[in-house]
């Protein structure tokens, strides 16, 4: 996830300092400082200490004269970068920086698409273009005109679907699919303004707008890819799609309703993909601060996996399973003072301090920070790719750090107080500071691949532990597991040493259990079990470690209906299965 902001902090901060010069000059010739007649402001910072990075080539990039949404698109791909100046699409060698060659001469800042061995780009004109990457030879492949075919229409954006083997050309009230093979248009749709480049969720392209009417409203319409046809329109406001799953699409309901009488923190609609109506709804209650004050509406929905993430206004993260019933289900709450800015990535949530000049992670697991020394002015991007995060400031600093330790690898100090997205080809980091182009050489330490077990690892420790079952003592195997002050047992291991019958689900990875005439199902990564097609909170989800799923010692009790208890001087687990005899 990445949320994108500005912050007037550092320009209010040079005004101060300068103001305060000229009255302190003034001042002081008279002898004598009046009341709020000078200021002075210092702070030492570790940026400092984080080591200069040479870039191995730079380039001059074009920006718009007034449209700050019209920002330059700079596309790295097949070890070259694509970028149009002055009308001019050029190719760029990542190595070198050599320029490999030069296409057009009307071409937008704006227009570039790269897929496969092609390079796509539009003039004013609405004419699309497309380019050999490799030798820079290009022809005109469609050119959008109104539905009468008369008029030529100007184009907002082209985006290259690889599954359906199209282009889509946006403008401000059409989308048209292009055929990649041969430019032949296979559908448009005039239905809306302002759309978003669709995505297409298990067969149906999905399309976000906002519309305005007695109030400006957020929608999503389905179209089918085949025909370009409208099969529905989301009624209400909401917010882009938060995730998919199966016939199911879940979306923020924004709606204001003044109404409502009981103070929520966020509402979730779950959308039939067939229908486009709202088929349950879940209201999640505001939770009441120490203050007696209620966390106002969150504008911060994030579904990531199983888990729902709702942002307390500066206040932390709560944390719902995505099925759980928020009437009965308490979230987790992982406390932080600061915004909300990434992640989760790596195991973590990203956050800048409350003051706008510090950057640390939470871990999901044990709720502990991380801090990332050298961030000293408000983050205007901020990037996650594989083991590297990078960063721009408002004060024009570049900074790139290890996201798995923390570790600051190095800075470079820029003009710049805004940024393109942070690109990486192999070792090779891409930086778009305003109107400058710059390429990094990265260390292996950036560009490792972040794997699921690195997060679900990290934290977690073999625990020195015994299993005492009515008496009789044993050595687990595998290992007990421990990670933020719980223990967790591994299941089958210990579901089966008391005669309890596992099936293990890989397609779904649940795990059934049926001992005594009681069954139950968990699955990986999800906060519940189900019970006779009931949900029951756990106190924690199961994780996967070394290829065994284990479960927190204080839930597998309550699930297997005997006494499971944890015996911290003797280190040992003790199980009675009959505790009433």
């Amino acid at each position: 996830m990445q949320i994108k902001w500005t912050s007037s902090t550092a320009g209010c901060l040079a005004i101060g300092l300068a103001i305060s010069g000229l009255l302190s000059g003034s001042v002081s010739a008279q002898g004598s400082a009046g009341v709020n007649a000078s200021y002075s402001y210092a702070t030492i910072s570790s940026k400092k200490n984080i080591p200069l990075a040479t870039p191995i080539w730079s380039a001059e990039l074009e920006l718009p004269s007034s449209d700050a949404f019209n920002w330059p698109d700079v596309e790295a791909a097949n070890g070259n970068v694509f970028y149009v100046k002055s009308g001019v699409l050029y190719a760029t060698s990542v190595s070198s920086g050599k320029k490999l060659w030069s296409f057009g001469k009307k071409l937008q800042i704006n227009s570039i698409a790269a897929y496969g061995n092609y390079v796509y780009a539009f003039e004013e004109g609405g004419v699309v273009y497309r380019v050999d990457a490799k030798t820079g030879k290009g022809a005109k492949l469609f050119q959008l005109r109104d539905a009468k075919g008369t008029v030529s229409q100007s184009i907002n954006e082209i985006s290259v679907s690889e599954t359906e083997g199209v282009l889509y050309v946006l403008s401000s009230n059409t989308v048209a699919a292009v055929q990649l093979s041969d430019g032949k248009l296979k559908w448009r749709n005039d239905d809306f303004y302002y759309t978003s480049v669709p995505k297409l969720v298990n067969g149906k392209l999905l399309m976000y707008t906002t519309e305005s009417g007695a109030i400006m409203v957020g929608t999503t319409y389905a179209i089918d890819p085949k025909t370009g046809k409208t099969l529905w329109r989301l009624g209400g406001s909401h917010s882009k799609l938060l995730g998919a799953d199966g016939d199911r699409l879940y979306y923020e309901d924004q709606w204001p309703n003044i109404d409502d009488t009981e103070a929520s923190i966020a509402k979730l609609d779950i959308v039939s993909l067939e229908t486009g109506e709202v088929v349950e709804s879940k209201t999640y209650p505001s939770p009441q601060l120490s203050t007696g004050a209620y966390v106002p509406r969150s504008n911060q929905l994030l579904i990531d996996g199983d888990n729902l993430f709702i942002g307390a206004g500066g206040n932390g993260i709560y944390r719902y399973g995505v099925h759980a019933d928020p009437k009965t289900s308490k979230p987790a709450y992982i406390s932080a003072n600061g915004s909300w800015i990434a992640g989760p990535y790596n195991g973590k949530l990203y956050f800048q301090d409350s003051t706008f000049q510090g950057l640390f992670a939470v871990k999901q697991l044990e709720n502990s920070y991380v801090s990332y020394y050298g961030v000293d002015n408000p983050i205007s991007r901020l990037d996650l790719i594989d083991s590297g995060m990078y960063i721009g400031q408002t004060d024009g600093s570049v900074l790139a750090y290890n996201v798995k330790t923390s570790k600051s690898v190095f800075r470079y100090e820029t003009d710049a107080r805004n940024y393109g997205p942070f690109q990486t080809i192999g070792n090779k980091l891409i930086v778009q500071a305003d109107n400058k182009l710059y390429a990094f050489n990265l260390s292996s330490e950036l560009t490792q691949p972040i794997t699921d077990s690195d997060a679900v690892a990290d934290g977690y420790a073999k625990a020195s532990a015994k299993l005492s079952v009515n008496g009789e003592v044993r050595e687990f195997n595998p290992n007990m597991m421990s990670a933020a002050n719980r223990m967790f047992v591994p299941l089958r291991f210990l579901t089966e040493t008391l005669g309890a019958k596992v099936v293990y689900d890989s397609k779904t990875k649940s795990s059934t259990v049926t001992y005594e005439g009681r069954a139950f199902t968990i699955t990986e990564g999800k906060s519940y079990a189900v019970i006779a097609g009931k949900q029951q909170d756990l106190s924690f989800a199961p994780v996967t470690l070394n290829g065994s799923l284990y479960v927190p010692v204080k839930d597998i009790g309550e699930l297997l209906g005997i006494s499971v208890s944890w015996n911290a001087s003797s280190r040992t687990v003790e199980v009675v299965t009959n505790p009433q005899k």
